[in-house]
């Protein structure tokens, strides 16, 4: 088996509009359930999506779609891709845990060397200069992962060890509503949260001043975020919830409770498709101008019209209404800055008011603020 022939990939004169330089994202926190449910993956379907951490490109593989094209205007979070589908083709499932940094390991040198050369050119460059990138263990290398972690380990001390088993314990909503009330929700916890999670330090960690610039400044993230950890604390089941494990833990609760795209029952099936992607570095003001009409089932869009004014994303709607089919679907979250498919183009885009609620209370990733399900209504 030789290393693929990665395409060169779209690289937009409009990427210089918005930087991210590095790697920003080392996994994906965007919760793929939500994204599965609401597009209805299966069989020959055609995926595109916002690459990002790329681990929801892998969960997407599991339904069996025909191709992924997978976007990003940051370069890096492309060759983040790259380098972990190089790890799905050549190492063996525990290899890949010892890479991510699941398990302990003394050799991801070694390991990322054995990798190199099933990568393209830039990311076997960009690698090769960012090696200390894997000696933490992947997973931890993002700049956003870099906040987490320090923000867990500011946690775990304030709430102690015994509040922290508490929070994985098993319980039904009602004692999980009991235990954030009356053992967690404590005024440590919530400065904590303040102190960590606002535009200054959100700006350090990758997420640069210009990503709030059309915010309203009605509500800040820190009140938006502890507002949606308590929905996921007390409404929803704790000890499956990887995300949470990672902002709590610093790391994943066991290997018993790894995200889907890391399960070892899923990891052959996953390197069987894993030439169905095809990587791209393109912003999406540009990545569908080219592409045939109708040529998509569904489109994944995260939320990349935060990075942007209203006015600039509603010049964008029309090419995604354009290359979804009609009947298919378009899923869009918020983080900071409410955007959305206006009225007036409505008619390329439905908003599914039921699915969208419906599909974010069942959030476990609980940074977003909204997601929104659309459809390219039927001729």
């Amino acid at each position: 088996m030789s290393p693929p022939a990665w395409p060169a990939g779209v690289r937009s004169e409009n990427l210089s509009k918005v930087t991210l330089s590095g790697l920003v994202f080392a996994v994906n926190w965007e919760d793929p359930n939500l994204d599965r449910a609401a597009l209805g993956i299966g069989p020959h379907a055609r995926i595109a999506t916002v690459c990002s951490g790329a681990c929801n490109t892998f969960a997407f593989l599991l339904d069996d779609p025909d191709s992924i094209l997978a976007f990003d205007f940051n370069p890096a979070q492309v060759w983040l891709l790259e380098l972990k589908a190089a790890a799905y083709r050549r190492l063996d499932h525990g290899g890949m845990l010892e890479l991510l940094g699941v398990r302990p390991s003394a050799r991801r040198q070694s390991l990322l060397d054995d990798l190199l050369e099933w990568m393209s050119p830039a990311a076997n460059a960009f690698w090769r200069s960012n090696r200390r990138l894997v000696d933490g263990g992947l997973l931890a290398s993002g700049r956003y992962e870099r906040l987490v972690r320090a923000f867990g380990s500011m946690l775990r001390v304030i709430q102690g060890r015994r509040r922290i088993r508490g929070l994985f314990e098993e319980r039904d909503a009602a004692g999980r509503e009991r235990f954030y009330r009356d053992s967690w929700d404590n005024w440590r916890w919530r400065l904590l949260v303040t102190v960590c999670f606002n535009r200054i330090v959100l700006a350090r960690a990758g997420l640069n001043a210009d990503y709030f610039r059309f915010a309203d400044g009605t509500s800040s993230f820190g009140e938006s975020f502890n507002r949606r950890a308590r929905q996921v604390m007390t409404a929803l089941p704790v000890r499956d919830n990887s995300y949470l494990a990672q902002y709590v833990l610093g790391r994943y609760l066991d290997e018993a409770h790894l995200p889907i795209w890391l399960k070892p029952e899923n990891f052959d099936l996953i390197r069987s498709r894993i030439d169905r992607i095809d990587a791209r570095v393109a912003d999406v003001r540009d990545v569908f101008r080219k592409q045939t009409e109708s040529c998509f089932d569904g489109i994944c869009l995260s939320n990349v019209f935060e990075l942007m004014s209203q006015a600039d994303a509603d010049t964008v709607i029309p090419d995604v209404a354009r290359v979804v089919r009609p009947g298919g679907r378009v899923t869009l979250r918020n983080l900071m800055v409410p955007r959305s498919v206006p009225d007036r183009l409505s008619h390329l885009l439905a908003l599914d008011e039921q699915a969208s609620r419906a599909l974010h209370a069942a959030d476990r990733s609980f940074v977003y603020r909204s997601f929104q399900v659309y459809t390219r209504p039927q001729r």
